[in-house]
């Protein structure tokens, strides 16, 4: 069956973004009313109380994007496959987790149980890495036990990631829009025996991108609402299963596909290169220091930004600068000649390494933390009736 025209992938993702950006000030007018509301404490980056629980926003978002999948045969035709109810239905675990979390903060043990639950559900349903190709290697199949093992990990490992580097106004949503747009782009290129009869990682891809430009209206700095672990679980979580179903589903002669299948197997990897590094250094960074690995600091990457001289929104910027270097990178190393790539890739490195370190140059205070711009409290502004907590760390 030939794949659905880019148009209508491109109607989902605007459904998604009208959605979302539609619904946000409800959920934020919600969460004030419910006193979801996170209260600014020492390890924050934020000076006013902000409503939280935007991921319901984000996920009202996202099923609207597949209700309107559903009018066209083509995309409809992945619906056909359990992958569909995984990723929708094991989804709704991790929001909930989210809500849980953001409103009451449960235990660590009870927020990794609810992610492997989630992951437990979404490898049922097909989606699971059974086989994937590496370089001078060949196709690797793994046995059922394996399995189930790297996919429930990795699942999890990324719903971790995503909360991680949710630490300033508009990096996790921005950073997942990136990544799924990038991850949208690569599938269109891949040749049919790759992703498999009915593709669903394409759908899964737009309909992120378009959710979290929607949320992002009212998320970049400085934000109205944040999407709390509500959003970067189940915001990990589908990214996880668009990844799996890239390169889980191989079933063809790599050889005869050329330049395009030789990065495939690190795909996931440097679309989210940011977070997955900043949750591997968090994690050593602790371990290193006998503290629990989900014990929260100022050390992330976005931090250490900050204290260059970066603003708050300078520093964001610079971490989407980074992250489209990367994902942009693969996905053009398939289709311009090698010599004509480095230099680009150069070029665009060398740009975005200035714009990262210009406040060395400048003779940056290492204070960017108070530089901040935050709205002033007014009357268009909710108030927290109590004290509302902070969204845990990830696990």
């Amino acid at each position: 069956m030939p794949r659905p025209p880019v148009g209508q992938y491109a109607i989902v993702a605007l459904v998604a973004l009208l959605v979302t950006y539609a619904v946000t000030p409800f959920v934020r007018r919600l969460a004030v009313r419910i006193d979801a509301v996170d209260i600014p404490r020492d390890r924050k980056v934020h000076h006013a109380p902000t409503p939280t629980i935007g991921g319901l926003a984000i996920y009202a978002g996202i099923l609207a994007a597949f209700a309107a999948a559903a009018a066209f045969p083509a995309i409809r035709s992945a619906f056909r496959f359990s992958e569909v109810f995984g990723l929708l239905v094991g989804g709704m675990i991790p929001l909930l987790i989210g809500l849980a979390d953001d409103r009451h903060d449960i235990s660590v043990g009870a927020r990794l149980a609810g992610q492997v639950l989630a992951a437990g559900i979404l490898f049922i349903s097909g989606v699971k890495l059974s086989y994937f190709w590496l370089p001078g290697v060949g196709v690797l199949y793994l046995s059922p036990d394996v399995s189930a093992i790297l996919t429930i990990f990795w699942i999890v490992f990324l719903m971790n990631a995503v909360n991680f580097v949710d630490g300033l106004d508009g990096l996790a949503a921005g950073l997942t829009a990136i990544a799924a747009g990038a991850l949208f782009v690569w599938s269109l290129q891949l040749p049919g025996e790759f992703l498999g009869p009915d593709p669903i990682a394409p759908l899964v891809a737009v309909a992120l991108f378009g959710a979290c430009l929607g949320f992002l209206r009212y998320n970049f700095n400085p934000a109205r609402i944040f999407m709390g672990d509500s959003g970067a679980y189940p915001l990990g979580f589908l990214l996880a299963g668009a990844t799996i179903s890239v390169i889980g589903r191989f079933a063809g002669t790599p050889e005869a596909v050329g330049r395009v299948a030789l990065p495939l197997v690190f795909t996931p990897i440097v679309f989210l290169a940011l977070p997955i590094t900043d949750l591997l250094f968090a994690v050593f960074r602790r371990l290193a220091t006998g503290r629990p690995i989900y014990t929260p600091d100022k050390e992330h990457i976005h931090h250490r930004l900050m204290r260059l001289g970066h603003s708050h929104r300078q520093a964001v910027l610079v971490m989407y600068g980074w992250a489209l270097l990367l994902s942009g990178g693969l996905v053009v190393a398939a289709v311009l000649p090698l010599g004509r790539f480095l230099l680009a890739f150069a070029v665009a490195g060398g740009t975005i390494a200035v714009a990262t370190l210009t406040p060395l140059w400048r003779g940056g205070n290492g204070n960017g933390d108070r530089e901040w711009t935050e709205p002033s409290p007014g009357p268009a502004e909710p108030q927290a009736r109590g004290v509302a907590r902070q969204p845990g760390p990830g696990v």
